[in-house]
């Protein structure tokens, strides 16, 4: 693995984006650690407000996400669990049927889940929000004990 997209959106959450951004776009080859080709995309490029009253620019679209080898959901608010924007949904379900690896933080799993790309498999999420995975997405196994899942 070398290309890593992190999707976001508008309304993310910073803590969960932190999150992933920490692991896959920091430099540690200093310590031996590979270093990734790891950039920030989101379906409009420029400002995307987070969900706490400020703002990141981000230069790149959904194109890098149809080549990399990993893609992370990164959380969207409530209100659009079960409506997500179809570009997403459409660059998730790509790159799941490409091969490449597809994952999620906390509640980013709702995207993952609405594009399809859980249907039969085990998942989880946020334990506060297993409820609403199960009863939204009923083609996915939500395992509300665990703190991750690899499939």
């Amino acid at each position: 693995m070398k290309t890593v997209a992190c999707i976001v959106e508008p309304g993310f959450a910073p803590f969960e984006f932190g999150v992933a951004c920490e692991a896959f776009g920091l430099d540690r080859s200093a310590d031996g650690i590979q270093n990734f080709d790891f950039r920030i995309v989101t379906p409009e490029p420029g400002a995307v407000p987070a969900n706490i009253g400020f703002t990141i620019n981000v230069e790149h679209d959904l194109a890098f996400a149809d080549t990399a080898d990993l893609v992370i959901a990164s959380p969207v608010p409530r209100a659009r669990w079960g409506n997500g924007d179809k570009r997403v949904l459409d660059v998730i379900r790509r790159a799941a049927d490409r091969g490449a690896w597809v994952m999620s933080v906390c509640s980013g799993s709702f995207m993952l889940a609405e594009s399809g790309v859980l249907d039969g498999r085990r998942a989880t999420t946020h334990w506060l929000y297993s409820d609403a995975m199960t009863e939204m997405f009923p083609l996915v196994d939500v395992d509300p004990d665990v703190l991750y899942v690899q499939d």
